[in-house]
């Protein structure tokens, strides 16, 4: 009984352990500046012979401290590519309750939430400056609002379904990250 207590520990740290002949690499050659100058790891494991890469969001976070959050994220995806040489074709496609947030007039909104729809906004104006990004919004949710196409931010294109977008990236090599 003993002994086999002794085996089945044995095993157990066995994965803890280098194995005979594995060499330790250094992170060193891993971190990249970013372009502050920070060190940071990179991703050139899932990078490997990718030269674009194309990221559908669906996005539907209502609160807009959350979202602008998120767009922070998605922000920093899109440099994390370029300094690692690919090539970001990013669509963001908004539905359900991140709709209200793109009403280019957020008097429509509660006064708690309008400083934080503006920020969700600035922060939507400087993704939708760089290359290669695109900006929907599902009309299906917009009548849910109501939100007429005309008022929509600047940038947004009011498309019929984002179902619809979701399903027609993929089938042209977006991957679909939900940001719900």
């Amino acid at each position: 009984m003993l002994r086999t207590i002794f085996f089945l520990l044995v095993l157990g740290l066995l994965p803890l352990t280098p194995l005979a002949g594995a060499t330790e690499t250094s992170p060193a050659g891993h971190w990249p500046a970013d372009g502050n100058g920070d060190q940071r790891p990179d991703d050139r494991a899932a990078l490997a012979g990718v030269v674009v890469g194309r990221i559908f969001w669906d996005v539907t976070i209502g609160d807009p401290a959350l979202l602008a959050g998120r767009l922070g994220v998605i922000d920093e995806t899109y440099r994390d590519m370029v300094r690692q040489g690919v090539t970001p074709e990013m669509v963001l496609a908004f539905r359900g309750g991140a709709i209200r947030l793109l009403n280019a007039d957020l008097q429509h909104l509660p006064e708690e939430l309008r400083a934080g729809a503006a920020e969700v906004q600035r922060r939507l104006q400087a993704l939708r400056e760089r290359t290669g990004v695109r900006l929907e919004a599902c009309y299906i949710a917009m009548r849910r609002v109501p939100l007429e196409p005309e008022n929509l931010m600047p940038g947004i294109e009011a498309v019929g379904n984002t179902f619809l977008s979701a399903m027609g990236y993929g089938q042209k090599g977006y991957v679909a990250i939900p940001i719900h």
